[in-house]
């Protein structure tokens, strides 16, 4: 743990001390991480305490971890309602079914706290007899509970809605063999309530020291929570008052845990008490000791384990007790995995199924195929690499073919393209051709059609040239005519026989160029006629 969350959770005991204590919230002199003190609240469970903290910090903590800090604080609440119900229900069930029952832990420990809320109800505990399993579990299935599964593999869970978690005890499930050994009595020997024959509970001396020998059996197995030690604190400042202490050293020391019980004792004066002075030079002088034992509980056993180990045998016990179950364990899953059950085995070696005497020899030959496994995984990373380049050789291979195959196909391709385009274009080409003879509208004959036009302007111009030159003559023979006429005029007053004369003379000259005109104007026709005939007849010229 680093120095920073050293001091949240320092910090956090404070917080604690001044709630249960009712005194003034101390304040910060750095900023916090109120992520990580939440996180480590709800770890040691003690965040609904928190949550009265909080009302006097709202300038220093965030809207969403105050709102954390009050659900769980909400949930303290409708807990002890809820469980005090339950555990009247569910003992007087228990009485009316003739089974010897203790309440213990949770049922007590709230009546200790002022206000009760401050603490948290997580479930009924109830220590019964052995052999009670089938009548426990009918009366529950009678009050709507069912069976749970029990992650800490102690004790029968039963559960009802809304959050209402009854468990079971056969044992006080102390780990240690002094522990167990000086708890190792039925349950219908302990003291009875007053007139009752199957409810039992202990005395306030033997409940302090169940109370001390758990909290040294959690310590030892590094499940110790701050809220455990407040527990503590909490009964202690409630009944010290009436304890018979001479008895009770007594009994811890027959259990063995008298002098770490002081320890414990002393580390919940420095957390929570008010009389530190009259600790503080034994404080003062064991300092090492009981840092190392905050340290330890704080992170659950991670630091401070070896100082531990020093101060109480049991810390090794249970550590050495854990680590044989760990082989136990680890054996069990061994012998397992080398000898498997009958339904694996057969649906390896179908043939078990007809003949199970040949069990023997199928473990005989699967062991043998696992052993040479490794044999094969050895060989296999050995010749992998080889095998490995092997691959991307052929692959690379298999690729520059495949690359000379696409080239091949390319060129394969281009070479039928060119052969088809080239006969495609010839064949154009000739139906070009022979449409150009026939009807003019192909591409030669478009080019032919080019020069056709230039002769057809050509003939066009030399047909206006020989129009004019044609209007020019009749023009001319016009005023020839005319002046032939005036001099008509002028031999007609000499007389009327020349002018018969002249008038006839006349009109035969007149008819004969007439006809002399005609027989020219056909002659010009005809040369266009001919040239029009020419340029259809021979289009190139």
């Amino acid at each position: 743990m680093i120095e920073k969350e050293k001091y949240e959770a320092r910090y956090l005991l404070s917080i604690v001390s001044a709630i249960i204590n009712q005194t003034e919230i101390p304040r910060s002199v750095r900023k916090l991480n109120w992520e990580n003190i939440y996180k480590l609240s709800e770890y040691h469970k003690v965040a609904h305490i928190m949550y009265l903290a909080t009302l006097g910090l709202e300038e220093d903590i965030a809207p969403k971890w105050k709102q954390l800090f009050r659900e769980r604080y909400e949930e303290s609440l409708m807990s002890q309602e809820r469980f005090r119900n339950a555990a009247e229900v569910v003992m007087w069930q228990l009485k009316q079914n003739k089974i010897h029952a203790l309440l213990i832990k949770d049922g007590i420990m709230s009546t200790c706290y002022e206000p009760r809320e401050i603490r948290a109800l997580n479930q009924v505990c109830i220590l019964v007899g052995e052999g009670q399993e089938a009548k426990i579990h009918s009366m529950m299935r009678s009050m709507d509970f069912q069976k749970q599964e029990n992650r800490k593999a102690r004790g029968e869970a039963y559960y009802r809605v809304p959050k209402t978690t009854v468990v079971y005890y056969t044992d006080l499930g102390f780990r240690t063999k002094q522990l167990r050994k000086y708890f190792d009595f039925p349950v219908k020997v302990i003291r009875q309530m007053e007139g009752e024959k199957y409810l039992h509970q202990f005395t306030e001396d033997e409940f302090f020291i169940y109370l001390m020998c758990d909290l040294v059996n959690q310590y030892a197995c590094a499940e110790i929570t701050i809220s455990n030690m407040v527990d503590y604190w909490q009964f202690y400042k409630a009944y010290k008052d009436r304890l018979n202490w001479e008895y009770i050293d007594k009994e811890l020391a027959t259990a063995g845990i008298l002098d770490f019980s002081h320890r414990l004792q002393n580390l919940a004066n420095i957390w929570f008490g008010g009389e530190k002075q009259a600790f503080s030079r034994e404080y003062e002088a064991d300092a090492d000791v009981y840092q190392a034992m905050e340290m330890y509980i704080l992170t659950r056993g991670i630091e401070g384990r070896e100082a531990s180990t020093k101060l109480t045998e049991l810390v090794k016990e249970v550590s050495d007790m854990q680590a044989r179950k760990r082989r136990e364990e680890r054996m069990r899953r061994f012998r397992g995995f080398l000898f498997p059950d009958r339904k694996y085995m057969e649906n390896i070696f179908p043939i078990l199924e007809d003949a199970p005497f040949l069990m023997p020899l199928c473990w005989l030959w699967r062991s043998l195929l696992l052993t040479l496994m490794p044999i094969k995984k050895k060989i296999y990373r050995m010749f992998n690499p080889m095998r490995r380049k092997i691959s991307d050789m052929v692959e690379n291979a298999q690729v520059r073919r495949e690359e000379k195959l696409m080239k091949r196909m390319d060129e394969a391709v281009r070479q039928v393209m060119e052969e088809s385009s080239s006969s495609v274009s010839q064949e154009v080409h000739d139906i070009l051709d022979e449409g150009g003879e026939n009807m003019g509208w192909q591409e030669d004959g478009a080019h032919k059609s080019d020069v056709q036009g230039d002769d057809a302007q050509k003939d066009d111009a030399q047909k206006d040239d020989v129009q004019e030159d044609d209007a020019q003559e009749d023009d001319a023979q016009k005023d020839d005519a005319q002046e032939d006429d005036a001099q008509k005029d002028d031999v007609q007053e000499d007389g009327a026989q020349k002018d018969n004369v002249q008038q006839t003379g006349p009109q035969e000259g007149d008819s004969q160029k007439n006809e002399g005109e005609i027989a020219q104007q056909p002659e010009v026709k005809s040369k266009e006629v001919y040239g029009m005939k020419d340029f259809f007849s021979n289009p190139g010229k």
